[in-house]
């Protein structure tokens, strides 16, 4: 699916078709796109996941099903038939049963089956899309404070353009970044779904950044994951590669807070270990810029000039344990399940 970016956005905007995106595809259509519902699932947005259980038709170009997308199986899209396309044939019908299984490469197929799409307006659908967009608004809070988990991710945004490849490790920064960043291109966007695998990111970004030298990486990160592989540090330090970490430190293993917060009646056990690392002598012990915008003034233009120095850096920012990753999906339950704002 990654090599038939155009083909994709293509069909969506020659057949008038609203479409979403697993966690993987993000950036497939840029996020202010008027046919984007942005991400699905366990924290997509709640008016997409809603948008989707009135769906007569999915067209399903090489995703795979996965209970984070589609939540508990028979009730996802109960009323809609479903055309699914995918390169691996063991993909198909192995989790839900399309009406129509095509086993292909997505390009291939798409550059097939567009030139036969007729244009339609689909008004009455839009405006059911627009009614649930509308009664569901995305919540972002603190979306301008640079010291929130989202308002960080926004403020890195607002220091590069589109042409800054994003990696993140696996937990609750990952899923906040999912969420609000403007992922606008394809292959913009490294991610680890699916495995989810903790020590991803920066890994993924120093890789980035020697593929692509003339592009800004930004690496967020929370003190979980950055732990399983800071060693990697040096890597960074010594090939001097503007590689920037975004460290969101909760001082806890976030998603495993939340789950225990929310579902095991506030057990929180060995998921939490406040104020034992002090990550910015790490980095500077590893050679590395580091910046804890907490101790700054104006913790914007700070974030501007670290991200625009050249070489790798360390940005610091101390996030509240108690905040969540919402809307969410409980383990089990259905998409239109969603709890949190």
């Amino acid at each position: 699916m990654i090599n038939a970016p155009q083909a994709i956005r293509e069909l969506a905007e020659k057949a008038n078709l609203p479409t979403t995106m697993t966690l993987m595809a993000l950036g497939m259509l840029p996020k202010a796109h008027p046919l984007s519902l942005g991400m699905l699932g366990m924290h997509g947005a709640r008016s997409t996941n809603f948008i989707l259980q009135e769906a007569d038709l999915l067209i399903v170009l090489g995703a795979r099903f996965d209970d984070r997308a589609i939540g508990k199986t028979e009730q996802f899209c109960p009323n809609a038939k479903i055309i699914h396309v995918d390169i691996d044939r063991a993909e198909l019908g192995k989790i839900k049963q399309p009406h129509v299984a095509i086993q292909g490469d997505v390009a291939e197929v798409l550059a097939q089956l567009n030139p036969q799409i007729e244009a339609q307006p689909r008004e009455e659908w839009r405006q059911l899309v627009a009614d649930l967009q509308r009664e569901f608004p995305c919540a972002i809070p603190q979306e301008s404070d640079p010291l929130s988990h989202y308002g960080l991710i926004n403020a890195v945004a607002a220091c590069v353009d589109d042409e800054a490849i994003i990696t993140t490790d696996v937990g609750q920064h990952q899923m906040w970044t999912a969420q609000a960043y403007p992922l606008n291109r394809p292959r913009q966007w490294l991610t680890s779904g699916g495995l989810g695998t903790m020590g991803f990111g920066l890994p993924a970004a120093i890789g980035a950044a020697l593929a692509n030298p003339q592009r800004k990486v930004i690496c967020f990160s929370g003190d979980g994951s950055l732990m399983m592989n800071i060693q990697e540090m040096a890597t960074a330090a010594e090939n001097q590669l503007d590689v920037k970490i975004i460290l969101l430190n909760n001082e806890a293993l976030g998603l495993v807070h939340q789950q225990q917060s929310l579902f095991y009646q506030q057990g929180v056990f060995a998921a939490t270990y406040p104020g034992m690392i002090n990550f910015m002598q790490i980095a500077a012990g590893f050679g590395l810029q580091a910046c804890d915008l907490n101790n700054e003034v104006d913790p914007q233009a700070a974030l501007q000039a670290i991200i625009d120095r050249p070489g790798p850096a360390l940005i610091h920012v101390r996030i509240d344990a108690q905040q969540k990753v919402y809307p969410m999906v409980p383990p089990g339950a259905a998409n239109t399940e969603m709890v949190g704002e």
